[in-house]
């Protein structure tokens, strides 16, 4: 089915008939964050000035980390506190304190078996950081656990694959110092494959992904879910110029930028290539941009959301 057509099912945003398509996404930071290989979504400090995504081959996950220097990105280099496992997903808090990453280890129960989970780094200094800890089981209520987001008041949000059940989204709230026992969100159920919940810091709003939410379609799609009083309204897709195209791709991972109205996110997506045949300097333009990052692989991708958060009446 139609991207186009699916996403004609329930696409109503409050306060406006027809939601807004966003622009077309542009690529991010080409051939510095997304290169030949899978690279995935930064999360960005709050200042802006350093980033942290994943980099990702046949083996597994390393988290990498980069630093705006006179305006450029520097070339990443492997965060300190990954490396030793398969390590991916890293989220900052919204001060900036520490950073809640998924690291996927081998139990030390017998026999061993995998435990995908949350650890928190803390940050020390503008490049430091200090020894990984692994969160509560509060947090960590299964051996699936992934992608997490944190609000001011230091709730976190996350994935968990349930045995037996599926994928669904959950809250551990924080209060009097501690986590408390996590609880799924009313509007991800058992079937509906939600994954990657990015909330925004004061907590009004939340873009997310599923592959199971419009009919006919098995890829990962973006969809934003806006807070209504003290519960929430109904998730809609976030539509963007071309994603009906033909081959239309995966997205996931969204991570917010400091603004907090431009979306990252990962995708499979590509650049339209020049009608054929190519004159020499198409053919060598070509050519450096598959060096670069677009030969079919992960990358980084960024659209801004500002025209449908102005739609629902929230100021981006």
């Amino acid at each position: 089915m139609a991207l186009a057509a699916a996403l004609g099912i329930n696409t109503a945003i409050a306060g406006t008939a027809t939601p807004p398509v966003l622009a077309a996404p542009q690529i991010f930071a080409p051939g510095i964050v997304s290169g030949p290989a899978n690279d995935e979504a930064p999360a960005f400090s709050p200042d802006g000035d350093t980033l942290l995504f994943t980099r990702s081959g046949a083996g597994g996950g390393i988290i990498m980390e980069s630093h705006r220097l006179d305006g450029r990105w520097s070339a990443p280099a492997m965060a300190s506190f990954s490396g030793a496992w398969p390590d991916l997903a890293p989220e900052f808090s919204p001060d900036g304190s520490y950073v809640v990453y998924v690291s996927i280890r081998r139990s030390n129960t017998t026999p061993a078996h995998q435990q995908v989970g949350l650890w928190r780094v803390n940050r020390e200094g503008r490049d430091g950081w200090g020894k990984p800890q692994r969160l509560p089981d509060a947090v960590n209520i299964s051996d699936g656990v992934w992608k997490a987001s944190m609000t001011r008041d230091g709730s976190i949000y996350f994935l968990s694959i349930d045995p037996g059940k599926g994928k669904r989204l959950y809250v551990s709230h924080y209060a009097q110092g501690a986590y408390q026992p996590a609880q799924p969100l009313p509007f991800s159920h058992y079937g509906d494959n939600d994954v990657d919940p990015e909330i925004a810091p004061d907590g009004s709003y939340m873009v997310f992904a599923s592959d199971h939410r419009l009919p006919g379609d098995s890829k990962d799609h973006l969809f934003i879910v806006f807070r209504e009083g003290d519960g929430w309204g109904t998730p809609q897709a976030i539509r963007y110029a071309g994603d009906d195209a033909p081959a239309f791709s995966t997205d996931y991972l969204p991570h917010l930028g400091p603004d907090q109205s431009t979306l990252y996110f990962t995708s499979d997506r590509s650049l339209p290539v020049a009608h054929y045949p190519h004159t020499p300097a198409q053919a060598a333009d070509y050519l450096q941009r598959i060096e670069q990052w677009d030969n079919g692989n992960l990358n980084a991708w960024s659209v801004s959301l500002a025209p449908l958060l102005e739609a629902h009446g929230r100021a981006g």
